[in-house]
């Protein structure tokens, strides 16, 4: 079980799955040293709503941290697979003419993997897919505080729940065993804006939330395809490329135009700003046993559910997200 805790001395986050040479050793100097009510090793995995203390401890040459309260993470040094993607992206920024730091700290608790300092400073993060969304939105929402543009990178076969929920990109499998060739990784996930007339054939319902189609013109996203992780590297840092978020929240990286495209067709909708992570939704045991989320607007029961959903249809109707 992977897992991202926070340092408390130094206020930094660490992933126990992947750790450097450096916070490896520093894990590992605190078998023994930790006791509870001592706040240095705090666990973010958003089930954990209290917040537990960690404590490390050795087992047969391995490390683990530790709840107090029962369940553990592995201690695990970063792969080599992770460490020729922070080189690759490292120097497709070089190679654009940016100056790129690795494992750079952003002073709000979060390390950004590869660190570009373009016109929009972007921070690219390489991350696992078993990371939970929540546990995303807290590391995105830390590095956009210090003033980054949080985008977070897969090669994995399998989506991650925050893909598309945050600024993502992915990547086509290819072999990290020796770092690739420049320009061998193609993009994946970005997409482009389309104009298209409302009509069942490319909507299952108006954008504008009406029953039949209006026979108006509404924003259509499509892959953007062709684009290489070397041209991302590029693009986003010169603010070429940008995340946009649409009414359900998703979040896709499309060309600047693309951006200014879609707000022409929705009256200015699009612009993305990082949430903070959404907090434990209050539930209501109701006397069948059975509980419901309870509404942040109205505080009534929310009986049609979504991850990430805080309010209820009457306060916010939901919207279908173009295919």
């Amino acid at each position: 079980m992977t897992a991202h805790a926070l340092y408390q001395p130094e206020d930094r986050e660490l992933d126990l799955s992947s750790l450097s040479t450096t916070d490896h050793g520093l894990v590992r100097s605190l078998v023994g040293r930790i006791g509870p009510g001592d706040r240095v090793l705090i666990c973010l995995e958003p089930d954990d709503a209290e917040r537990d203390e960690l404590y490390v401890e050795e087992r047969h040459g391995r490390y683990y941290a530790v709840h107090f309260e029962g369940g553990q993470h592995v201690v695990a040094l970063e792969s080599d697979e992770h460490k020729r993607q922070k080189e690759y992206w490292h120097r497709a920024a070089e190679d654009a003419g940016y100056r790129s730091d690795t494992g750079l700290g952003t002073g709000t608790g979060t390390v950004l993997d590869v660190a570009i300092h373009g016109p929009v400073r972007t921070g690219v993060e390489l991350r696992r897919s078993d990371v939970t969304a929540r546990a995303a939105a807290l590391n995105t929402s830390g590095a956009h505080r210090a003033g980054w543009l949080p985008l977070w990178f897969s090669d994995a076969d399998r989506t991650p729940k925050w893909f598309h929920r945050i600024p993502s990109v992915g990547c086509n499998r290819i072999p990290w065993d020796d770092l690739p060739p420049r320009r061998a990784a193609t993009a994946t996930g970005l997409r482009l804006v389309h104009a298209a007339r409302c009509t069942t054939e490319n909507f299952p319902r108006c954008f504008d939330r009406k029953r039949r189609p209006c026979g108006g013109y509404h924003p259509l996203l499509r892959p953007w395809r062709g684009v290489t992780v070397d041209d991302v590297a590029e693009m986003v840092p010169a603010g070429e490329a940008v995340p946009l978020r649409t009414p359900e929240r998703w979040v896709y990286v499309v060309p600047r135009f693309g951006l200014a495209h879609y707000q022409q067709l929705t009256g200015g909708l699009g612009a993305y700003l990082p949430d903070a992570a959404p907090a434990p939704v209050e539930r209501r045991v109701r006397s069948a046993g059975r509980s419901w989320p309870a509404c942040r607007g109205c505080g009534r029961d929310m009986f049609l559910v979504r991850e990430d959903r805080e309010l209820c249809e009457n306060c916010k109707p939901m919207m279908r997200d173009p295919l």
